[in-house]
C-alpha cells in the first residue's frame, strides 16, 4: 500500500519541474466581461429585487486584478439603479468601489450615494452583498400632495452571469473559451 502512494508522490514531485512552463496566473492581461444582474434588496424601508446587466474592465497580473465597473438595472420599487466606479480582485474575493445613482420614484426623489459591494468572483459570475449608502436628494412634494424622501440605505445581496472576453492576444485562458 505505501509503495503505490511513495511512487505517486515522487512522480507528482519530479513532473512539476519539468512543466515549470505552465502559467496558471494571467499576466498583464485585460478582460471585458458582459452579463446579466439580479439583486434583492433587503430592509424594511425599501425591499424588493431588481434586474439588469454589468460590464466589467480589468486588468491582471498574476492574483490580483484592477479594472472599472458599470452596472444597470430596473428596480421593482419602480426606480432605475445606475452605478459606477473601480473594481479590485485578489484570487476569488474582491470589492467594488463607486457612485451610485437610484432615480425618483412615487414615493421618493432621485437620489445619489456610495456603493461598496464585496463578493466572491468565479469565472462566469459573481456573488456579493451590496451596501448603497445615500448622500444626496432632497425632500420634495410628490403626486397627490404626498411628500417624497430620499431613497434609504441599501444592503442587497447580488448574483451577476458574466460573459468573459480576453482583450489580451497572449491571454493564459483565453484558448479555453471559444468566442476569444
Amino acid at each position: 500500500m505505501r509503495l503505490p502512494v511513495l511512487l505517486l508522490a515522487a512522480s507528482v514531485l519530479f513532473a512539476l519541474p519539468a512543466r515549470a512552463d505552465i502559467t496558471l496566473f494571467p499576466e498583464r492581461e485585460t478582460w471585458l466581461s458582459v452579463g446579466p444582474l439580479y439583486s434583492a434588496a433587503f430592509g424594511a424601508d425599501e425591499p424588493g429585487t431588481g434586474v439588469g446587466g454589468e460590464l466589467t474592465l480589468n486588468g491582471f497580473k498574476g492574483v490580483g486584478g484592477l479594472g472599472l465597473f458599470a452596472q444597470a438595472q430596473k428596480m421593482e420599487r419602480g426606480s432605475a439603479r445606475l452605478c459606477a466606479g473601480l473594481q479590485g480582485t485578489l484570487f476569488f474575493g474582491g470589492v467594488e468601489l463607486g457612485v451610485m445613482h437610484e432615480t425618483a420614484s412615487r414615493t421618493r426623489v432621485a437620489t445619489t450615494g456610495l456603493h461598496v459591494a464585496p463578493y466572491l468572483a468565479f469565472v462566469f459570475g459573481s456573488l456579493g452583498v451590496r451596501f448603497g449608502i445615500p448622500l444626496a436628494g432632497d425632500r420634495d412634494i410628490g403626486p397627490g400632495g404626498v411628500e417624497r424622501t430620499r431613497h434609504a440605505r441599501e444592503v442587497g445581496l447580488v448574483l451577476t452571469l458574466k460573459l468573459p472576453i480576453a482583450l489580451s492576444s497572449h491571454s493564459v485562458w483565453g484558448p479555453i473559451f471559444p468566442w476569444n
